[in-house]
């Protein structure tokens, strides 16, 4: 069933992207290093084998980089797959997420039949989080969600604010995706990964598959206790992450020279992105931190379902944000790609937006 996320336009159809310049996927718009490549043809007989069951070499290599032993970390088939097997593991009864956000936060509290608050981050504060102890305090929450930078609007909470909030509600589990921590500026003053260790209500999930360009391959992991990872791998199903996906994990991971090359791609087209949609009048788009930008629709005359139609009648995706929980169809999200395809999005863009109504024609 497809839940309105971005990056589903070869499911839907039916073959590659059918010619559509995807800017609805936050991925890396360098692609997949070459290295990871050639390590999968050259590991590609691993499929005659059961992979690592519990993605043993991958979990300690991870731990050697993130500052953690393997006991502390779990690799699951995409972070999605992680975010499921937590409350499942830990029954909360009671769960707490800001919206907007990523929509599976909610839909794994509620396949573990946890009750689910939804505190709006407030528009007239651009969606910025703002931690006050009545978020919590007498609700009997068990359990808060938490995306850094978020997903889509790309606001971040500092690292010092998220351990002040842990450490005050010792009896609240804390789970901060971090699945885009990798695209931002100076992520050590933002990224909790290392206090996992010490705090036992901390957990931190990250995506393998948005810097490193392969989503195909599913692969994520999480850092946590030791006493949290031993009650969640007892619900994680055996052999979830195949050979491949550990394969084309472990050769990315190691590849600094890509790593850099990304990120200082990244911060300098972002740049230039936010810069020409600035100059679009009647858009108002938001700082960017990660790979994407979230953008306001400051016209009455258009709406992001029919821009987003508009766009893919030019070959042109975008994420339409208007099914997100707290927004409307004012907002849309679209992914920092090459300089050409930037481009092409802006021309587009000032194209349609020079034309007069972008509202649906009214039938009677």
């Amino acid at each position: 069933m497809f839940k309105g996320h971005g990056g589903h336009i070869k499911h839907n159809t039916g073959c590659r992207n059918n010619g559509i310049l995807d800017f609805s996927a936050s991925i890396n718009p360098l692609g997949y290093p070459e290295n990871v490549r050639k390590a999968l043809c050259k590991n590609f007989d691993d499929i005659l084998h059961y992979p690592d069951i519990d993605c043993t070499g991958l979990r300690k290599y991870i731990g050697q980089k993130v500052g953690h032993s393997e006991a502390e970390i779990i690799v699951g088939n995409g972070s999605t797959e992680l975010f499921y097997l937590i409350p499942r593991a830990l029954k909360p009864t009671k769960g707490i997420i800001f919206q907007p956000t990523f929509s599976e936060f909610a839909e794994a509290l509620k396949c573990s039949h946890a009750e689910i608050l939804n505190n709006a981050l407030k528009e007239e504060e651009d969606f910025y989080f703002t931690y006050r102890k009545d978020h919590f305090d007498d609700k009997k929450v068990e359990m808060v969600f938490l995306c850094n930078p978020n997903n889509p609007t790309g606001q971040l909470v500092e690292k010092t604010i998220i351990v002040s909030m842990v450490k005050h509600h010792p009896d609240i589990t804390f789970v901060v995706d971090e699945a885009f921590i990798d695209f931002v500026d100076e992520p050590e003053k933002y990224s909790v990964i290392n206090e996992t260790g010490t705090m036992r209500n901390l957990i931190v999930v990250r995506s393998l598959t948005k810097f490193y360009g392969f989503p195909g391959l599913r692969i994520g992991y999480l850092a946590a206790h030791a006493d949290l990872i031993i009650k969640m791998m007892e619900y994680k199903e055996p052999w979830s992450v195949n050979a491949l996906a550990q394969c084309a994990a472990m050769t990315a991971l190691e590849d600094s020279e890509f790593i850099s090359m990304s990120r200082e791609f990244m911060f300098k087209e972002r740049f230039y992105l936010f810069n020409e949609l600035s100059g679009i009048q009647g858009l108002s788009p938001y700082k960017p931190t990660a790979n994407y930008i979230f953008v306001r629709i400051n016209t009455h005359d258009m709406l992001s379902p029919v821009l987003r139609e508009r766009l893919l009648e030019h070959g042109i995706a975008i994420r339409d944000c208007s099914n997100f929980i707290g927004l409307n169809d004012n907002y849309f999200r679209i992914a920092v790609r090459t300089r050409d395809e930037n481009v092409r999005l802006i021309s587009t863009l000032k194209t349609l937006l020079t034309q007069q109504s972008f509202r649906p024609t009214k039938t009677h």
